[in-house]
């Protein structure tokens, strides 16, 4: 008898055990359960800061570009711009000249070309 009453001591002493240890994981499980959710929102925190400065970059190269070749296109339009005035003024001056020249033939050619545009547009 003593043999079975060891072994029901045995069993409880057993029974324990199991149960300290169950009682071990459930604290080890949490544990491991919080640490991964903070590891995740670490991580999310760094893909997001990282994300933030690859924007943040790309932004920079962007503006540094814009304002390189926004002045060098800037000044290619003005430089045009003084280039066309030039143009006209010169157009301008060489019709009046030639308006001086020959009076009597750029008064025919006015009148040549309103006959034309009085031709073309008539009704019928």
């Amino acid at each position: 008898m003593r043999v079975s009453s060891r072994g029901a001591s045995a069993n409880k002493e057993l029974v324990k055990e199991i149960n300290a240890l169950k009682a071990q994981l459930k604290k080890v499980s949490a544990t491991m359960e919080a640490e991964a959710g903070d590891g995740a929102s670490r991580a999310i925190d760094t893909v997001e800061s990282r994300g933030k400065q690859a924007i943040d970059s790309v932004i920079e190269a962007a503006q540094n570009f814009i304002d390189e070749y926004g002045d060098a296109a800037r000044d290619r339009v003005n430089a045009l711009a003084r280039r066309s005035a030039e143009l006209r003024d010169k157009a301008t001056e060489s019709l009046v000249e030639t308006v001086r020249q020959r009076p009597l033939g750029t008064l025919a050619a006015i009148a040549g070309v309103g006959f034309l545009g009085g031709y073309l547009c008539r009704r019928h």
